[in-house]
């Protein structure tokens, strides 16, 4: 089962990030459609530079949904993570549109497809989710962080009872317990800080590097993966590639701490 750390890799292997309309073995995003949810995808199945019959093929069995335009999540991992991806310009805010910030994907979430709900026959009830949020400049691909829902944003009833609460309130800041999130509440339309903003006590965003790549994963989480030993291999041969521990606030209760893994990787092209 394909996983954040198999994603990991494939991007530190392959850095290119220009937007393009040819299939060269540079281009990994394309300039028509949807790049950045398959530069993406591509990372997690390990798929850049094959051919379009392949790739399907092979993106087919790492994937057991992949995507919708208007329902989310944008892709699920056969048996695993559910990944939304989120594109901007700038390190502010971000946009979710009229759905709330997700702790976890769920089953009986009325915003997700038929499609979507019924994938692996149905037998699911959550998913972990990974934000992947890519920052663009011109055709550059300048960042990439990926981090779970489970510790940026509070669980899903936090949310709906904010709403029912403030129902007749125009817009309210800083909503969840971590103030990640704003909704105008009149035409619901979310916006959440930017990783680099939000994860700035763990994490310094080094805003002169060509390609920066960031990923906060819950400690619980990273222990479960099989394939560490991949990446620690990686970071002994490739210093560019950090490992290291941090702690982060628990969004459903400030009182209480998460042990989290940051794993990084930034290069200049001078």
């Amino acid at each position: 089962m394909a996983n954040i750390l198999d994603a990991i890799l494939n991007i530190a292997n392959d850095c290119s990030q220009k937007l393009g309309a040819s299939t060269n073995t540079h281009n990994r995003l394309h300039a028509a459609g949807e790049p950045l949810e398959e530069y993406i995808k591509d990372a997690f199945a390990g798929t850049f530079n094959l051919d379009a019959a392949t790739k399907n093929s092979q993106q087919s069995q790492v994937f057991s949904y992949g995507g919708g335009k208007n329902n989310p999540p944008d892709a699920i991992v056969r048996n695993g993570d559910a990944i939304e991806v989120k594109k901007v310009e700038s390190i502010g805010g971000i946009a979710l549109n009229s759905s709330y910030p997700k702790a976890k994907l769920y089953h009986d979430d009325p915003r997700i497809s038929s499609d979507c709900r019924n994938i692996e026959g149905g037998q699911w009830t959550e998913r972990d989710i990974i934000y992947a949020v890519c920052t663009m400049e011109q055709d550059s691909l300048r960042s990439v962080v990926f981090v779970y829902g489970s510790i940026y944003f509070a669980e899903r009833d936090y949310y709906e009872n904010q709403l029912n609460i403030y129902e007749n309130t125009i817009h309210l800041n800083y909503i969840d317990p971590l103030g990640m999130s704003n909704v105008s509440c009149r035409f619901p339309t979310w916006t959440i800080t930017h990783p680099f903003i939000a994860f700035n006590q763990i994490y310094e965003h080094n805003e002169k590097s060509d390609f920066e790549l960031l990923a906060v994963i819950p400690a619980e989480k990273y222990n479960s993966f099989d394939n560490q030993y991949k990446l620690l291999d990686y970071s002994k041969a490739d210093p560019k590639l950090r490992i290291q521990d941090g702690i982060v606030k628990n969004p459903n209760n400030l009182s209480q701490c998460m042990d989290v893994k940051v794993i990084s990787y930034s290069y200049n092209n001078l």
